[in-house]
């Protein structure tokens, strides 16, 4: 009986051997195939996504160095035209706005963009999500541009596409802001508003914006910022009268129809 149970305890311990090799080399194939697979697809995304990059860059003119060109909104309209006269049906009846819906789209696919280690998450969160709601609702023709540009609801959007350009232009987010800032520009343009948002680290005159040294949002505690704006102002020896480097623009100056505002312009003083 002794030597029955030894035998019979050492072939359940090889059959169950056998079956856990048999389970984990089928696990193994299971794994490898599934990394096949994920290898495939993956290969396949990314040839899609690079096919979208070209007929984006063929339809905006996307330049060499990765910005878009200031005709870009003129030229996706006439593409979108273009395309709605070969398939007898006006795209632009489902899209009125197709530059604003592409602004949208951008800017959902992106994280809201933080500038320093104390941001609070919770209000860039916030900004962001305004913006974006902000950017549907133009597109979309819920939210008329003029009244929403003189209380100030665009300010936002157009001084962080701004901010973005000047001092984080290898950041994701930069061209989604910029798609979405030339995407207003182009609307206000066509509802005669010319809006004027110098872009940090070039040179304005008082003549043309209202100077400010009171940095709100604490922008020279960001390094790179206050590394970037020191760079520039050593080169901005010879200042003529009235001339300053401009290091952020807080408020966009604008005019038209419902009347005109001056630019706020941030610029250094002995706090930086």
């Amino acid at each position: 009986m002794v030597v029955f149970g030894i035998e019979f305890t050492s072939g359940l311990a090889q059959g169950l051997s056998i079956l856990a090799l048999l389970v984990l080399g089928g696990s193994a194939v299971w794994l490898f195939w599934r990394l096949r697979q994920n290898e495939k697809l993956l290969v396949a995304v990314r040839r899609e996504n690079n096919k979208l990059r070209h007929e984006v860059a063929n339809v905006t003119g996307w330049t060499a160095n990765g910005r878009l060109p200031e005709d870009w909104p003129e030229k996706l309209r006439a593409e979108t035209a273009a395309a709605a006269s070969y398939t007898g049906s006006s795209v632009l009846e489902t899209l009125r706005e197709p530059m604003l819906h592409a602004a949208h789209q951008a800017l959902t696919a992106i994280a809201p963009p933080v500038f320093a280690s104390s941001d609070s998450a919770d209000e860039v969160d916030r900004a962001h999500k305004r913006i974006t709601e902000l950017i549907e609702g133009l597109a979309n023709e819920r939210i008329d541009p003029l009244p929403a540009l003189a209380n100030g609801d665009l300010d936002k959007l157009i001084c962080f596409w701004r901010r973005l350009e000047a001092y984080f232009p290898d950041r994701p987010e930069t061209d989604a802001y910029g798609i979405a800032g030339h995407a207003l520009v182009d609307l206000l343009r066509r509802n005669d508003v010319s809006l004027f948002a110098p872009r940090p680290l070039s040179v304005e005159s008082a003549k043309n914006c209202v100077f400010t040294t009171e940095d709100p949002e604490r922008l020279r505690d960001i390094p790179r910022v206050r590394t970037v704006a020191f760079a520039a102002s050593t080169r901005f020896t010879t200042p003529q009268r009235g001339e300053e480097l401009v290091i952020d623009c807080e408020r966009p100056g604008w005019s038209g129809p419902g009347g005109q505002k001056n630019a706020r312009i941030l610029i250094l003083d002995r706090s930086w």
